[in-house]
């Protein structure tokens, strides 16, 4: 008896002179371990080396003895869950004086009965290195996946940042003077569009899951998506894949960057074939998705070549750690402040490149386990130029929130 996967478990019964075997078949995913599952990144996961003083409209905030309290969005749910925090790109330590997590119910407030102390090796307060990173300890608190966490950190001791913070201004993060942790709500509390210090959320699934990341700029971050819609393709995705069809919970990780460059200049953070070394380190990852060039063209002067060359060490670094690499070519971007010189012709070589490189129409190794050719759901068909349609773009270059969602509903399922 038992389904196809699953695991058998013999029960001895004995009777009178008889032994009977009852076999109780348990489904596949019941008998999975506990797994963490990366469900939220602050700036996807990794942040960014410039300066807000010369990159951010959004003015830097004086932070010194005020709680920052932050909204992460879960793309996973689980029993616990546990908060990774970061001063990796200052040279300055920071005192973390008090950590909570909540659920978040609306604008800065949070649900009753869900307030948790985060501790740190079992401290109460952290001192972070300059450089360093550190992870709470798991907390019991069961949180689904949509859901709003409120991260909320107290700085007792000078705190201005000196790194941007995350997720392409479409973010409001909440601050307030004192120790305002595990206050309801902050009242008359200013704001940010940026995210600090804290870094990644991971869930524990039970039965299992898998983590998905999503490498890219801003295309990939959410430039022009609503605020605090959490509306970037990402996220969406996320709405739609929820699980495997196996049952396994999946969580992805929006690893976006603004202005990020795939392999030339670590210009706006570090360049995405270095931040894929730590995404192959997720718990659990699965599946890396790279949407990633058009930086390195525009600004960078980028030749098909250099670009198809890094492509292929992030092919080989990716089947080397076991994982699975999904390609997406360039976005359309004709007629924009982009489209100067050969950059389109450039971009155009570079994505045949990258589609005779899909694994499932035959190509060698190395080549993408799979390609996602986004180029007919967004390339405006009546336009001379090869550019976005104008319903779906704010610029010429980035998706608007019509755009996002084209692309999210547009993205086969069965790829992952």
């Amino acid at each position: 008896m038992g389904g196809a996967g699953g695991t058998l478990r013999g029960v001895g019964m004995v009777g009178v002179g008889v032994v009977v075997i009852v076999v109780l078949a348990l489904p596949a995913s019941s008998a999975r371990a506990q797994t963490w599952v990366s469900a939220w990144g602050g700036r996807g996961p990794l942040s960014t080396t410039i300066t807000t003083t010369r990159s951010a409209p959004d003015p830097v905030p004086n932070l010194t003895g005020r709680t920052l309290r932050v909204m992460a969005h879960l793309t996973a749910g689980g029993s616990q869950l546990r908060v990774r925090v970061s001063q990796r790109f200052s040279a300055d330590p920071l005192q973390i004086g008090a950590a909570h997590v909540a659920l978040r119910k609306s604008g800065n407030a949070i649900v009753a009965g869900s307030d948790r102390a985060l501790t740190f090796g079992g401290a109460s307060t952290l001192t972070l290195s300059g450089g360093a990173d550190a992870w709470s300890d798991p907390v019991d608190l069961a949180v689904g996946a949509g859901s709003d966490l409120a991260l909320s950190l107290y700085f007792p001791g000078t705190f201005i940042p000196t790194t941007e913070g995350g997720r392409a201004q479409t973010k409001t993060s909440y601050y307030k003077a004192g120790n305002q942790v595990s206050a309801s709500t902050l009242p008359f509390a200013s704001t940010t569009r940026q995210i600090f210090v804290a870094y990644e959320v991971q869930v524990l699934v039970p039965g299992g899951g898998v983590t998905i990341a999503a490498l890219g700029d801003s295309i990939t971050e959410g430039a022009c998506s609503a605020v605090d819609a959490n509306g970037d393709w990402p996220d969406l995705l996320a709405t739609r894949l929820p699980a495997l069809p196996d049952g396994r919970v999946v969580g992805v990780v929006n690893a976006g960057i603004g202005s990020g460059r795939f392999a030339t200049a670590d210009a706006a953070g570090l360049r995405g074939l270095t931040r894929l070394d730590e995404l192959l380190a997720l718990p659990n990852l699965q599946d890396v998705t790279v949407l990633m060039g058009v930086n390195d063209i525009s600004y960078e002067h980028a030749d098909a070549a250099l670009l198809e060359a890094a492509y292929t060490q992030a092919i080989v670094k990716a089947h080397a750690a076991g994982k699975r690499i999904i390609g997406i070519p360039i976005l359309p971007f004709g007629g924009s402040v982009k489209d100067a010189g050969a950059n389109v012709s450039v971009a155009q070589d570079v994505n045949s490149w990258i589609r005779a490189h899909d694994k499932r129409l035959g190509a060698l190794e190395p080549s993408y386990d799979a390609v996602i050719d986004l180029e007919s759901v967004v390339k405006d068909p009546a336009a001379q130029s090869w550019a976005l349609r104008p319903d779906l773009t704010c610029d010429g270059v980035h998706p608007n929130q019509s755009g996002y969602r084209a692309i999210a509903d547009a993205l086969p399922l069965d790829v992952f």
